[in-house]
Parts: structure tokens; C-alpha cells; sequence
């Protein structure tokens, strides 16, 4: 019996672009999720500022914080994504190796 992925036509090129647009996304989400934190550090500056208080705040801060935690488990999962994709161009590489 041969290997089990011996009769698979791979598409290195596709999963190359696809690895890198991964790698994109994890770095253009990681900035976003730097740059909301920066900008609300800077508009409202610590959590006893005088800047903004009350229940909008409360509200604000309520939102941002699973707001931050979706971005960062978003970014994570392109980096999990790609390595299952870069996981499966490495068997596709040794399965045409084996197979020439």
C-alpha cells in the first residue's frame, strides 16, 4: 500500500500565498489590538483618570477588554491555522520526494 497522500495534486504555490496572507492577518490584527490599547491609553489615560469616569466608562472598558481578548484570539488563530497549512506543505513536500 503506498503513502496516503501519494495520489493528492498539492498546490505548493496556493499554500504558500496562503501561508504568508496568514502571517499578514496574524501581524495586521496583533498592530490593530496595539493600536486600540495605545489609543484608549491615550484618550482616557489609567483606570482613575480624570479624563472619563462614571458608567460610560464602565460600559467602555466592559466592551474594549473582550474586544482586546477576540483580536488576540483571533491573531492566535492564524498562527494556528498556518501552521497546520505550512504542517501540510512539509508531508506534501516528503510525500513528492517519495514519490519521485
Amino acid at each position: 500500500m503506498g503513502l496516503p497522500y501519494e495520489h493528492v495534486n498539492y498546490d505548493f504555490g496556493a499554500a504558500d500565498r496562503l501561508s504568508w496572507a496568514l502571517s499578514m492577518a496574524h501581524e495586521k490584527i496583533g498592530s490593530f489590538a496595539k493600536l486600540r490599547a495605545s489609543h484608549r491609553s491615550s484618550l482616557l489615560g489609567d483606570p482613575h483618570s480624570d479624563n472619563w469616569q462614571g458608567a460610560r466608562r464602565a460600559r467602555f472598558e466592559g466592551e474594549f477588554a473582550p474586544e482586546q481578548h477576540a483580536l488576540h484570539a483571533l491573531a492566535e488563530e492564524m498562527l494556528r491555522i498556518k501552521a497546520a497549512v505550512d504542517h501540510a506543505t512539509e508531508q506534501a513536500h516528503a510525500v513528492n520526494a517519495h514519490a519521485h
